[in-house]
């Protein structure tokens, strides 16, 4: 058999050789001349048909053609490589088709047997592929004979659909339910056409019927139907089979398949393509304010949408202006948090490593960072001091890794992480920030990937000790390379903002949610401490993260917590002095 996904053209025979074994013969070679896959031949007996007072009686006696003759037409249709399906009408077609079974394809069960159980049990354990007439029958009973067919084969049903009675008005073809019950059956649907041969619908209907749906075609044949015999009406001679069967043809070529073709996609060739608004740097975020859709000679550029789609990106090398953005060409960025910590602290001793509520700050600090959802690695970063190392424990079974490096110099630090988790992006928060926001982290990635800028940090409408610094790895590297010394590296972010010049600086206003800069939730004195401490008790917070949504609920309902440290300075900030000096040490000029 053809596979289904392919049209089948069967050329249905019937009775259209009157009688006659040489008209038979000339009908399938006709068939086979005019393009058809198949012929279909109708098995019966006039005694074993019907009654000898029925009308049809003697019309059934004047087609009988005899076993020996239709074991010829069956030997001339495989020399002709037709396919051969069989209408089984009775007791003795069945006998006949029990006997030549190794030549058939398959069978039809046309509509006016489908309710003869002992029929369809006899072709269905013949074991050959069926195809079931349902032409005026319901839903309910097309079902029911279905079902009763698969207790006995597992083999292809097709839905064959058509009306049956001559003459056809174009009113009763309803090609709208060959959609309807290939998708109501889920199985392959067929087309048996019995339009008035002399309309040139005749012709055209089954390739209409092809694209609603039909992938096997059953149409008459006749030598000639101006003699007016048995079958002539919903005939086609052989010439206009022949033009039915290349219209066919040329239908399954324009169908094609559901695939996008090669020429179709060089068409596209002309397309919009991404390509660079200016020069990017290797390692660079490619946001859309450094991006143009313009037509491109490259055929391999990104086109809008699957750029869009595949965002965040990063130059995988240096991208000139009007070069196209290539799939080849970038990266998906790799970002890293890096929590910076020691155990200096003079105003709260040993500050990182105190509990709260149970579970030590820094540890607060990283359970926070790891529900980031954006994150793709934690790394404490301390000093190589011996007084740091206890902070190198904090690895939360694995989750967190651990760097040592200048106790002065941060920023050295943050690269040394970097390296280590081979960042794109990096984030620096300070250990001294237990309750470090993983809503505003994945909020300032956001905004810091549209951006494309070198630094994305919060404004100061927030609580202090919730943000955190969003830095470009290829801007910290460039810092790092500058012949300027870079005494406040504890500051970085004041480089960045302090030098508009060399940097590009995202300023991000927070949504109203993170917005209570009147809360201070950084641990740095006692007043502090004592504030996480009633914090988290009062939220009953264990070894868990905690979400900025939680803290705030809380802190609107009770007030009186926030204010335990509400009068505490902030160091950099309320010492003019001290400011001063940093902006001053950290301008290049």
């Amino acid at each position: 058999m053809k596979k289904l996904s392919e049209i089948k053209i069967i050329a249905e025979i019937a009775n259209a050789h009157q009688g006659k074994p040489n008209n038979l013969e000339q009908l399938i070679t006709e068939a086979s001349t005019a393009g058809a896959d198949a012929v279909k031949f109708q098995w019966f007996k006039y005694d074993h048909l019907a009654t000898p007072d029925y009308e049809g009686y003697q019309a059934y006696i004047n087609l009988f053609i005899n076993e020996a003759r239709w074991k010829d037409a069956l030997n001339l249709a495989i020399e002709h490589d037709l396919e051969i399906w069989v209408d089984v009408f009775d007791d003795w077609g069945m006998e006949l088709a029990k006997k030549y079974n190794s030549y058939i394809t398959g069978f039809k069960i046309p509509p006016t047997i489908i309710q003869s159980k002992f029929l369809i049990e006899e072709i269905s354990k013949l074991n050959k592929p069926i195809l079931l007439g349902i032409g005026g029958w319901y839903d309910h009973e097309i079902v029911k004979t279905l079902e009763f067919i698969k207790l006995n084969t597992s083999l292809p049903v097709i839905l064959m659909y058509g009306f049956q009675g001559y003459p056809t008005k174009e009113e009763d073809v309803h090609l709208a339910r060959l959609t309807y019950l290939k998708n109501r059956f889920d199985c392959a649907i067929g087309f048996a056409d019995h339009e008035d041969g002399e309309n040139p619908l005749a012709v055209d209907l089954p390739v209409q019927a092809y694209f609603a749906g039909a992938c096997v075609i059953e149409k008459h044949i006749t030598l000639d139907r101006s003699l007016k015999g048995f079958d002539y009406y919903s005939s086609l001679e052989p010439k206009e089979f022949q033009e039915m069967v290349n219209k066919l043809r040329l239908a399954e070529i324009v169908m094609g398949d559901a695939t996008v073709n090669e020429s179709q996609r060089k068409y596209l060739k002309d397309s919009l393509k991404v390509v660079a608004k200016q020069d990017i740097e290797q390692g660079e975020v490619i946001s859309f304010n450094k991006i143009t859709y313009k037509r491109s000679s490259n055929i391999n550029g990104y086109m809008p949408l699957d750029f869009e789609s595949n965002l965040p990106l990063l130059a995988k090398n240096n991208i000139l202006k009007n070069e196209s953005i290539l799939p080849s060409n970038v990266i998906k960025p790799k970002i890293t948090i890096v929590v910076v910590v020691r155990l200096k602290s003079t105003r709260l001793q040993r500050k990182a490593i105190l509990p709260i509520n149970g579970v030590e700050s820094v540890k607060r600090c990283l359970l926070n960072c790891l529900a980031s959802e954006k994150v793709d690695h934690i790394v404490l970063a301390t000093s190589d001091l011996e007084e740091d190392s206890p902070l190198t424990k904090f690895t939360l079974d694995g989750r967190v890794t651990t760097v040592k490096g200048d106790p002065e110099n941060v920023a050295n630090r943050i690269l040394n992480a970097v390296e280590l988790t081979k960042a794109n992006i990096v984030l620096r928060v300070t250990g001294d920030c237990p309750a470090v926001s993983p809503e505003i982290i994945d909020y300032l990635i956001d905004s810091h990937i549209q951006s494309g800028a070198d630094l994305t940090i919060p404004t100061s409408n927030h609580a202090i000790g919730t943000g955190a610094d969003v830095y470009s790895v290829n801007a910290l590297r460039k810092l790092l390379a500058l012949s300027y010394p870079l005494n406040h590296t504890e500051y970085l972010s004041f480089y960045f903002i302090n030098n508009p010049h060399l940097f590009n600086v995202n300023k991000v206003e927070l949504p109203h949610e993170y917005t209570f800069p009147q809360w201070r939730l950084t641990l740095d004195e006692e007043n502090d401490y004592k504030m996480f401490n009633e914090l988290y008790k009062g939220l009953n917070i264990g070894e868990e993260p905690v979400k900025f949504s939680e803290i705030r609920e809380y802190l609107i309902k009770y007030p009186e917590v926030a204010d335990i440290n509400a009068l505490v300075p902030l160091k950099f900030r309320d010492n003019s002095n001290i400011l001063k000096e940093i902006n001053d040490s950290t301008t290049f000029r």
